[in-house]
């Protein structure tokens, strides 16, 4: 089983509540949307097909973690579970480049020391202060919006003090 499969029905694990392990109040039932039609009885019949084959194909480690997993999640707050859904949903729906990219970072920082990790850490508190002191100055009053965690093309460069002859700010 590829590492696509397994991560699809980890997902799939994540986002699918069975009345059974359900603790809390059950949730309204499902409404088609206009980008997700009802799906007929055969269709459904052929998902649970495979999902029951991809199940029974799993070694009995993969089971019990997909398992606690479950559990733990609708163990969560609704806010959370929301949270950690449309992070799977982001991850699902990324591109083979964009999931590279991730991984690469991954690499990267598993690569790196502590030491090295807590000046990362500390370079982007600072540019995070520095764009939210620059966005309250353009939108005075207004909150400013989630620091963009996406790459620049180019990474900023350092901030300079003015030169004698600049004036000062």
């Amino acid at each position: 089983m590829t590492r696509i499969h397994v991560t699809t029905m980890a997902a799939a694990a994540f986002l699918t509540v069975s009345p059974l392990s359900r603790s809390q109040e059950p949730s309204p039932p499902a409404s088609p949307t206009p980008e997700k039609p009802a799906l007929t009885d055969g269709q459904r019949a052929q998902i649970e097909q495979r999902l029951n084959e991809a199940w029974n194909n799993l070694p009995l480690e993969g089971k019990q973690h997909l398992m606690r997993i479950h559990r733990a999640l609708n163990e969560m707050p609704p806010e959370e579970r929301k949270i950690l859904r449309d992070r799977i949903d982001h991850f699902l729906n990324m591109s083979a480049q964009e999931r590279d990219q991730l991984r690469k970072n991954a690499e990267r920082w598993q690569a790196m020391t502590p030491e090295e990790r807590q000046q990362a850490r500390e370079r982007f508190r600072q540019r995070r202060r520095e764009f939210e002191e620059k966005w309250k100055q353009a939108h005075p009053g207004e909150e400013p919006p989630p620091f963009p965690f996406r790459p620049q093309t180019a990474p900023p460069p350092p901030p300079t003090s003015p030169s004698p002859s600049e004036p000062a700010n």
